[in-house]
């Protein structure tokens, strides 16, 4: 990427890019310096900032629980991690996109004081009367938050976050700006240079883009959809650009919802969903690919 300026790159995709493949769901561009994201931007600055709460119905809740919180060891996995670089009790955490709040909740029974940001109506009267937390609409780019919070927290996290956004680095700038010196910023996010990506462009182009595979459940033109998936090498990059030390980066296994929604999103058809299941259960327990990474930063 060579630190090019990718929120400007993504304002002008048709002249900053070229289109490299034609999804399901979504155009993919890539930059001069190898930066994959869509033509897509959310209307972020149409979102209220007062919670529906009527969004909330019984399918919303029901999806949260079954599918969104299904994988309850993720989470867990997630309060270790931040767990292993700063002690929770009294610590200010700031969750960015925290979803129905599981992961917030699992640290505020440590004594942590949090807060949430999310957009979604639905997910946030969830995690608010659900987990009785602290959510808050405003995006972390708003000046609530730059103004109201700046050098506040001991540490943000963006968990399957960064990659839905429209202008990373401006999220991760005002990220950075609402941390303490020496506060912490832990992502998790799909990772381009994996196995699932890499064999989403050979099929692509063995198929004359017939056959994208895995690309099709990466990016979306939806709302709040996948609109960049970064390299580590990247990432490393965006990390440094606005200010923070990386003390941690790798690759691991991951998958952030039950198999049947990537098969759903892959053939669209319930028969060769569940025929496929159980092979895909029993490959999954044999090979853990490490198809997401994880990027830790220090503020300087």
């Amino acid at each position: 990427m060579n630190r090019e300026n990718i929120d400007v790159i993504k304002q002008n995709p048709h002249e900053n890019a070229r289109l490299a493949y034609k999804l399901r769901n979504a155009n993919v561009y890539i930059s001069a310096g190898g930066f994959h994201f869509i033509d897509y931007l959310d209307p972020v600055a149409e979102i209220p900032s007062e919670i529906d709460a009527s969004k909330l119905t019984d399918e919303e809740s029901a999806y949260i629980e079954t599918q969104l919180q299904a994988n309850l060891k993720k989470f867990q996995n997630q309060a270790d991690i931040i767990k292993r670089h700063l002690a929770l009790n009294d610590s200010k955490i700031l969750d960015i996109g925290c979803g129905g709040g599981l992961f917030l909740s699992l640290l505020a029974q440590e004594h942590a004081e949090v807060i949430g940001i999310e957009l979604s109506d639905s997910r946030a009267q969830y995690a608010k009367t659900k987990h009785n937390l602290v959510i808050d609409k405003h995006p972390i780019e708003n000046d609530f938050w730059q103004a109201g919070y700046a050098n506040h927290f001991d540490a943000a996290t963006l968990w399957d976050v960064i990659e839905h956004v429209n202008h990373p680095f401006e999220t991760l700038k005002s990220t950075a700006n609402v941390l303490k010196p020496g506060g912490l910023l832990l992502i998790d996010t799909p990772c381009r240079d994996s196995f699932y990506h890499q064999i989403g462009e050979i099929t692509y182009r063995i198929s004359g883009g017939r056959f994208p595979t895995f690309l099709n459940a990466m990016y979306s033109s939806h709302l709040f959809g996948h609109k960049q998936i970064f390299s580590t090498a990247e990432m490393r990059n965006l990390f440094e650009s606005v200010g923070l030390e990386v003390i941690d980066l790798h690759k691991f296994h991951e998958l952030s919802f039950p198999y049947e929604f990537y098969l759903k999103k892959l053939f669209k058809s319930e028969i060769i969903v569940r025929l496929l299941l159980p092979a895909v259960r029993a490959f999954f327990w044999l090979f853990k690919i490490r198809n997401k990474m994880l990027a830790v930063g220090r503020k300087r």
